[in-house]
């Protein structure tokens, strides 16, 4: 089966640039309800990571000397990241696929360049995974 099947294209997923700063991402991620967005080289359109909501958290916690104010102007390059999501290339074996998926809530998905084209998130998976049992039973 090809991994394409339960793409969301990049222009239906909410992701960031890693030139955004802080207060841009905070928007987005509330505006949007997400806890985690995928982060965008602006230029290259390489996928760079994952930003979640915790990583802003802890950079607030981490620098109590900076105001709201000057930490919402940092650029989110500057952010450290816990943990970025493992991307899988759009001709990956639905192995790989399920590899990713069970430890993450979407799984970035580049070209061969690297670029980023969209995600396929846990719940597509786990819908088809259902249908497909039920189909069967």
């Amino acid at each position: 089966m090809n991994i394409l099947f339960f793409l969301t294209p990049k222009v239906d997923v909410g992701y960031v640039h890693s030139s955004d700063t802080v207060s841009e991402a905070a928007e987005k991620m509330l505006k949007y309800r997400f806890t985690t967005v995928p982060v965008i080289n602006e230029i290259t359109g390489r996928y760079e990571g994952t930003l979640a909501n915790d990583d802003i958290l802890r950079e607030l916690y981490n620098n109590p000397s900076q105001t709201l104010a000057e930490a919402g102007t940092r650029p989110l390059k500057s952010i450290t990241r816990r943990r970025d999501y493992g991307a899988v290339k759009a001709d990956a074996d639905i192995e790989d696929l399920l590899d990713s998926v069970t430890i993450q809530n979407f799984v970035p998905v580049i070209d061969d360049t690297g670029a980023f084209i969209g995600i396929i998130t846990r719940r597509d998976v786990m819908r088809y995974l259902r249908n497909h049992m039920i189909k069967e039973d």
